[in-house]
């Protein structure tokens, strides 16, 4: 994008709010007028403050924002059911200690300030040493070696959230809201000790954005979903942590235009395009992101993200895409001022397709709902949770054996874009599947649930941009699969069981179909040798048993 491109979008944002804002002068709220219900972040109408998985980055599992009223009680749905507050201010304090902070505009009372989050404990078995709470795409620890040949027990509540969500009375034709999020997986000193990360879990950003309504368009700016897989709004049911392998799950600063046409109840499309944070450090311009969105609220479902709260949620279609520049320094040990460039993109599609519909989420035992999604692309790789293959950069020539050798120095995460045998810079190819089901027994109106997940992502790519050195390093193929077994305790209370495995395909395999079997040697001082495999195991493969429980408030 150039930088007219970047004036365009500006002058056009700075035209539509002078224009809404023109619409509202003289209109202000009635002395004693109570606001309209607000519209969660996604655009529906009501908000629920429903839970989710993790993520992120390990993440997750994400949910809208939540109703934002003064006082909420969970329905047996777990949402929260919005009441229209009282226009009258707060008394004063009688004891002679200074007022209350004055509501930056109308009344203390026409503004809605909701707290919500969940506490939540995980308690998680695995057959390798290779994944912390979420299991992420990094490498498995393979059999004959020592983490890949030994359990781990992971026991934590770092997954735990809290967030505000406040919503201003409204101004004229302006809404405005505002919503804040954390959970307890922010970055820890590199000189950490495994208890200090655990039990004081540094706080960490999820959301931080506001959102400004007006009859024209619709403003997001801050820390939100990406446009790109519309995050937030497809994601499947599971007990593990959120994003799965393959599945695009990402937050990101931007600033995202957005058109709601229709009616949440009936038929309505969502147009929205985004200039997003760029996925490289010092790329010169940000990520352009754009998609549109089909809801039919006539066919609605019960549809939990991660494990959170079941909503009411309509039959859903969504088609995105994304494009960002690469610009980095020249594939040489002093590169001065010379730069090469790559372009990355991106395509994905998603469904959610309510199979057995329900008529009200207070009862929705017996729902079915099917969640869909395809993604395809290159130099997209940190739209999935922590991913790049174990793709890094090859070594710089060093034709005098020097030592210590140059290290190139990048200016990009690793596996968004390497340099091939010509030194030519290139992206990293991935595509990638994830369905699921969800289903809710006819008992206490849906207090038991079963999901499952398939996911499967691979590139075409990584191999052939791979010195063969390290081939050991990346893997080509990645695979997942999940099954869970939940019930709600209370409306606010859920207890979850799910067993999760995944496998991958390593970069070093020389056969299609390798022999599996140990050769050589006897005993316990046998060598690791798969025949067809250049003597090392083709794939790993990690097993995963978890329980949890959360109180969503």
């Amino acid at each position: 994008m150039k930088s007219w491109a970047l004036g365009s979008f500006g002058i056009a944002i700075a035209l539509v709010l002078l224009s809404a804002h023109a619409s509202a002068q003289g209109d202000e709220p009635a002395e004693g007028a109570k606001p309209a219900a607000d519209k969660p972040a996604d655009g529906k109408a009501g908000v629920s403050a429903k839970g989710s998985a993790k993520a992120d980055e390990d993440e997750e599992e994400e949910e809208d924002a939540p109703a934002a009223k003064p006082a909420a009680a969970a329905s047996a749905s777990g949402e929260v059911q919005m009441t229209a507050p009282s226009a009258e201010a707060p008394p004063a304090p009688e004891s002679g200690l200074a007022a209350t902070r004055a509501p930056v505009y109308g009344k203390r009372g026409d503004w809605n300030i909701t707290p919500y989050g969940y506490a939540r404990f995980d308690a998680i078995e695995d057959s390798t040493q290779s994944f912390e709470d979420g299991i992420q795409p990094n490498l498995i620890q393979r059999v004959g070696t020592y983490r890949g040949d030994h359990r781990r027990t992971i026991f934590t509540a770092r997954d735990s959230r809290i967030g505000l969500f406040v919503g201003a009375p409204p101004l004229g034709s302006i809404r405005t809201s505002g919503q804040i999020e954390f959970d307890f997986y922010g970055l820890a000193p590199t000189d950490a000790r495994r208890h200090d990360t655990v039990v004081f879990g540094p706080l960490r950003i999820r959301h931080a954005y506001l959102k400004l309504e007006t009859p024209a368009i619709d403003v997001i700016a801050g820390q939100y979903f990406d446009l790109f897989g519309w995050n937030g709004s497809f994601y499947p049911a599971t007990v593990g942590y959120m994003g799965v392998p393959a599945q695009l799950y990402h937050r990101n600063p931007q600033l995202r235009l957005q058109k709601d046409i229709g009616s949440a109840d009936g038929f309505q499309l969502s147009i929205a395009a985004a200039a997003v944070r760029p996925g490289q450090r010092d790329s010169g311009v940000p990520d352009v992101q754009g998609g549109i969105k089909i809801a039919i609220g006539q066919w609605s479902g019960a549809a939990m993200s991660g494990f959170g709260r079941p909503a009411k949620t309509p039959l859903s279609i969504g088609l995105s895409g994304v494009y960002r520049r690469f610009e980095v320094p020249a594939f040489r040990a002093e590169p001065g001022s010379e730069a090469v460039k790559a372009s990355g993109y991106g395509f994905a599609a998603q469904i959610l397709a309510p199979i057995v519909p329900i008529k009200d989420i207070e009862d929705h035992g017996n729902a079915l709902t099917l969640t869909g999604e395809f993604s395809t692309g290159t130099g997209i790789a940190d739209m999935y949770t922590f991913m790049d293959g174990g793709s890094r950069f090859p070594l710089l020539p060093n034709p005098g054996n020097a030592s210590p050798a140059v290290i190139y120095q990048a200016n990009v995460d690793p596996g968004l874009v390497t340099f091939d045998r010509t030194f030519a810079l290139k992206t990293i190819q991935w595509t990638g599947f994830v369905g699921g089901l969800q289903y809710y027994f006819p008992i206490g109106g849906g207090k038991l649930w079963v999901s499952a997940i398939y996911s499967q992502i691979k590139s075409n790519n990584i191999k052939k941009l791979t010195p063969y050195p390290s081939w050991g390093g990346i893997f080509t193929k990645m695979e997942y699969f999940d099954a869970n077994l939940g019930y709600d305790i209370t409306p606010a209370v859920c207890a979850g069981v799910s067993f999760q495995t995944v496998k991958q395909t390593f970069g070093d395999v020389s056969s299609d179909t390798p022999i599996y079997g140990t050769t050589g040697g006897t005993g316990n001082t046998a060598p690791l040798a798969v025949a067809g495999t250049g003597g090392v195991a083709a794939t790993a493969r990690n097993n995963r048993l978890q329980f949890s429980m959360a109180f969503f408030f």
